[in-house]
C-alpha cells in the first residue's frame, strides 16, 4: 500500500443553508491518481477546494501528510498549499505578464529557491513536458496547449506530495488534452505524487487509478482505493473519542 497523502474524513460543507456535501471520504496515496466525477452541481469543486485548504468544512477533518490541515489558521494554509500542492485548472491560469519559464518557476522562487536553480529545474521540467523550446516566450506566443503543459510544469516543478487538478483539459480539443494528461500523470506517477483529478468526461477519466462518482454531494459510487478501509477505520476512532 502507498503511502497515504491525503484524507477528507465525514466531510460536509453548505453555502448557507443549501448543502453541498454530505459525509464524503476520500483518501489519495503517493502516487495514486483519482479522478471525481459528477454532473454539474454535484460538489466535485467544493470538494477540491476543501482539501486544497482553501474553504474550511462544515464537518469533518482534511488531513494533508500526516498533519490536520482543515484547523491551521489561513496564513499557515496558505503555506501548506505553497508547499505541499501544486494546481492545475482549465484555463491554465498562468501569469500573462511573465513569460513561460517565470510562470514554472513561481513556486520556487516564492519558497526562497535562489533564481539560478529556480530557472534550471523549471528549464528541466518544461523539457519533460516537450516545451522548453518556448520556456522565454509570452503566453501570447505560444498555444493553448503548450501553456497548459506549462502549467503542469508549474505544478509539478516543486514535487509536491499532492496536485489538484479541476479539468485540466476542459479547454482543450482531444488531441492536446490527451497530451496534456499523458504529461501530468506521467510525471505526477515518476515523482509519487498523488493527483485528484475532477471531470465530467469519462476518456479524462479513464487516466485515473480509480474512479469516484459524487452526485448531490454524497458519493454514490466509484473503484474502492487500498486506503478506504484504514480511512473507515480512523474515522472511526474519532468518532469515538467525539472528535470532527
Amino acid at each position: 500500500m502507498s503511502k497515504l497523502v491525503l484524507e477528507g474524513r465525514g466531510l460536509r460543507h453548505a453555502y448557507g443553508s443549501t448543502p453541498v456535501l454530505d459525509d464524503v471520504d476520500i483518501a489519495l496515496g503517493a502516487g495514486e491518481v483519482v479522478a471525481v466525477m459528477g454532473p454539474s452541481g454535484s460538489g466535485k469543486s467544493t470538494l477540491l477546494h476543501l482539501l486544497a485548504g482553501l474553504l474550511r468544512p462544515s464537518g469533518g477533518e482534511i488531513w494533508l501528510a500526516g498533519e490536520r490541515l482543515d484547523t491551521l489558521s489561513e496564513r499557515k494554509r496558505s503555506e501548506r498549499r505553497l508547499a505541499r500542492m501544486g494546481f492545475v485548472f482549465q484555463f491554465g491560469d498562468l501569469v500573462p505578464e511573465l513569460t513561460v519559464v517565470e510562470n514554472v518557476e513561481l513556486p520556487l522562487r516564492l519558497t526562497g529557491v535562489r533564481a539560478s536553480r529556480s530557472r534550471a529545474r523549471a528549464i528541466a521540467m518544461l523539457d519533460r513536458l516537450g516545451v522548453a523550446e518556448h520556456a522565454d516566450k509570452r503566453l501570447s506566443e505560444v498555444s493553448g496547449g503548450q501553456a497548459q503543459r506549462a502549467a503542469v510544469a508549474r505544478a509539478l516543478v516543486h514535487a509536491p506530495p499532492v496536485i489538484l487538478a479541476d479539468e485540466p483539459t476542459g479547454a482543450l480539443d482531444t488531441t492536446t488534452g490527451e497530451l496534456v494528461l499523458e504529461a501530468l500523470v506521467g510525471a505526477a506517477k515518476e515523482q509519487k505524487t498523488a493527483v485528484l483529478l475532477v471531470t465530467h468526461e469519462l476518456r479524462v477519466a479513464s487516466w485515473a487509478s480509480r474512479d469516484v462518482l459524487l452526485r448531490d454531494g454524497r458519493i454514490v459510487g466509484g473503484s474502492p482505493g487500498a486506503h478506504e478501509p484504514a480511512l473507515m477505520g480512523a474515522r472511526r476512532a474519532a468518532e469515538g473519542q467525539g472528535v470532527g
